[in-house]
């Protein structure tokens, strides 16, 4: 099979991966949100907020380097996951002990603190589950990544269900969560052995070797999660369960939709990479551009769509008692934007092997969030974090920008946009010139108004989207 259509067939399978990846985690949402209410889950979100900032000094952009350490190395493949495998296990055992220590420093309420030191496991097979998913990834069979993902989404969906129904409370939710990752690394791990041997190595060279080349990469990763996760856990500090609450809930819906710049972006990186090495300028502008028009193509009428929608879809799955939480989704949807528009920018200068440049960027990204969290939480709660954590996003978007137009002379052009957003105009006001109908209808009607404005105005041809996926070549 050409590379081209291996990619191709690795970029749908994660497309359905995360379709049913979403479904579920919406499914979740709602029943969590519906019987832990509003403080009980805002607890559920600090759990999980403050442990995925250490969960990021576990990977350290290990994953990546490791896929390229093996397409660079393929005879060394057994190593190169074992000690990766290895490596994970030590690290995230030794992060995550001092993750649930410290959080016994922190004034938390003590059913978080357990809920810190239950997640801590969940966090660990997470991470871990990672070396088997570089596998896949390094030989494009992400379908088997995804059949663990799902069938380890399904646990989790069960486990909920069956934990709520006998009423159980807070703490065996934080389990479910354990078991389910725990179920997702043994199957990920038996389909990666049917492909190649992988158990844990400790080899201290091959370890050294594998942080030198992760750590670029796993600086930005740091900086970036501090910065997105950040405010949660501010919030949690300042102000309490509810506050959380109102802010997880319409967080936990962007997390869902910031999944589709990565999916895409994932599979543009290698094209762009060939075409940067290659130095064809003109096929990484097309590229670039191409990327970017897309992107606006996607993004700008779901968040018109949600900043419109925002009350009626927070109760449609969280439920009535998040009517509240409303206003924050309709704020905080903008990120999408941003993070959009931004993914073109950081995976090209991913390609080019420029990352570094990335450092200082974010390190004032995560300046300017905390300190404006810490002066603006205490008095506007999770409307301040909602402005802080899109104007953050902002700032990211430009920076990067300046970077790809400065270092690689790369820039997009901007009609296209300009169509996607006369587009989105047009179609928020059907939405609100239906306001009567009920969600799924003017979701529908909405969609249908955006169509055709975008096919009328010539914004995109389906030919340019073909061509960023790469021309055959074998592997």
């Amino acid at each position: 099979m050409s590379l081209s259509r291996r990619i191709a067939g690795n970029t749908i399978i994660q497309i359905f991966s995360k379709a049913v990846t979403a479904a579920t985690s919406a499914l979740v949402l709602a029943y969590l949100a519906r019987y832990l209410g509003v403080s009980g889950y805002g607890d559920y979100t600090t759990v999980f907020a403050y442990l995925g900032i250490f969960g990021v000094l576990v990977d350290l952009g290990i994953f990546v380097t490791t896929v390229r350490e093996i397409a660079k190395h393929p005879e060394q493949e057994r190593s190169i996951l074992g000690n990766a495998l290895g490596l994970r296990f030590v690290v995230g055992l030794v992060v995550f002990a001092a993750a649930a220590a410290i959080a016994w420093l922190i004034p938390y309420h003590p059913i978080v603190r357990m809920g810190i030191l239950v997640g801590a496991i969940s966090q660990l097979f997470l991470v871990v589950n990672q070396a088997p998913v570089s596998l896949f990834q390094a030989r494009l069979i992400m379908h088997r990544a995804a059949i663990a993902d799902i069938v380890g989404r399904l646990v989790l969906l069960a486990l909920v269900w069956w934990f709520i129904r006998a009423q159980l409370g807070f703490i065996p939710m934080i389990w479910a969560v354990a078991a389910s990752t725990v179920v997702t690394f043994i199957a990920s791990m038996a389909l990666a052995l049917s492909v190649a041997p992988i158990w844990p190595k400790f080899n201290w060279q091959i370890w050294c070797r594998i942080l030198k080349l992760a750590l670029p990469m796993g600086l930005v990763m740091i900086l970036s999660t501090v910065y997105f996760r950040i405010d949660t856990v501010l919030l949690s500090v300042m102000k309490g369960s509810f506050d959380v609450g109102v802010y997880g809930a319409p967080y936990k819906i962007l997390e869902v939709l910031l999944a589709i710049p990565t999916i895409f972006m994932s599979s543009v990186l290698p094209v762009m990479t060939m075409a940067l090495d290659e130095r064809n300028k003109d096929h990484a502008l097309g590229i670039f551009r191409r990327s970017f028009d897309f992107m606006s193509l996607v993004s700008l009428p779901l968040v018109a769509g949600t900043m419109l929608l925002a009350t009626p879809i927070m109760v449609l799955i969280a439920g009535p008692e998040f009517a509240i939480s409303g206003v924050v989704l309709s704020i905080i949807v903008l990120k999408l934007v941003g993070s959009a528009l931004n993914s073109v920018m950081v995976y090209t200068i991913i390609a080019a092997a420029e990352q570094r440049r990335l450092l200082l960027p974010y390190a004032i990204a995560v300046v300017f969030n905390l300190v404006a969290n810490l002066l603006f939480i205490p008095h506007y709660s999770y409307l301040a974090a909602a402005i802080i954590t899109v104007l953050t996003e902002v700032w990211v978007l430009i920076a990067a920008g300046y970077l790809v137009g400065r270092q690689l002379q790369l820039t997009p052009t901007f009609g296209v946009l300009l169509k996607c957003l006369a587009g989105s105009l047009l179609m928020g006001g059907a939405v609100w010139y239906l306001s009567d109908l009920n969600l799924w209808l003017r979701i529908g009607a909405g969609a249908a108004v955006y169509a055709v404005a975008i096919l009328v105005m010539r914004a995109v041809r389906l030919q340019d989207i073909y061509e960023l996926i790469p021309k055959p070549r074998r592997l």
